[in-house]
């Protein structure tokens, strides 16, 4: 397994696999998109928020079944689905190239994290997101560092935009540099972990 697909592996199990079989499935998405919304919405559930993360999940998942195919369990492999990602993603040049259920997917998660509603984050932002969805952290200096590294002497306060974070995303799903800093940007993320991602039984 080359490092941009452990880059892959180690993200999606992180934020879909609770289970920690190594596999996606449809329940992955429907609970991914509860923890979602109670995070956005202060730890209450709103419909209409639960709603809109469900249905860009529901086209994730879609594009998988229909793009890579589920086992006999309905179940896709996380190597699968980062092989595909890769596929389709690799060449693009910016974030409208990008398809178009990760441009969604990412806009929530930007949307998530952003409690102040100023269109940035900062790094007390980026902590409640690591917190929230990153399995492997084990101390806020993890997390601080990781948003240290994504920072460059243009951003304004030391927060990131809107835009520079749509940089970051594509940097992250079109990267082959494994150092590369936009591979903190959905929370810390270290190729290292990569043994703790999948069972035995899943590994290829």
């Amino acid at each position: 397994m080359d490092d941009y697909t452990k880059r892959l592996v180690l993200c999606f199990s992180e934020k879909l696999d609770q289970a920690k079989v190594g596999y996606i499935e449809w329940n992955s998405f429907k609970l991914m998109a509860m923890r979602a919304t109670f995070q956005q919405c202060g730890g209450t559930h709103k419909e209409d928020v639960y709603e809109m993360y469900l249905q860009q999940s529901k086209l994730w998942w879609d594009s998988l079944v229909r793009d890579v195919g589920a086992d006999a369990q309905g179940r896709v492999h996380y190597i699968d689905m980062s092989n595909f990602v890769r596929r389709i993603s690799k060449d693009a040049k910016d974030f409208e190239q990008l398809p178009e259920f990760i441009k969604n997917l990412a806009n929530l998660v930007f949307l998530m994290n952003d409690k102040k509603a100023d269109g940035k984050w900062d790094l007390e932002e980026y902590r409640n997101g690591a917190v929230g969805w990153c399995r492997y952290v084990t101390g806020i200096s993890d997390i601080d560092a990781a948003y240290e590294m994504l920072l460059t002497a243009t951003d304004v306060d030391r927060t990131i935009s809107f835009e520079r974070y749509k940089e970051l995303v594509v940097e992250f799903f079109t990267s082959e540099d494994s150092n590369t800093p936009a591979r903190h940007i959905f929370g810390p993320l270290e190729l290292a972990n990569i043994d703790l991602a999948l069972t035995t039984s899943s590994k290829q």
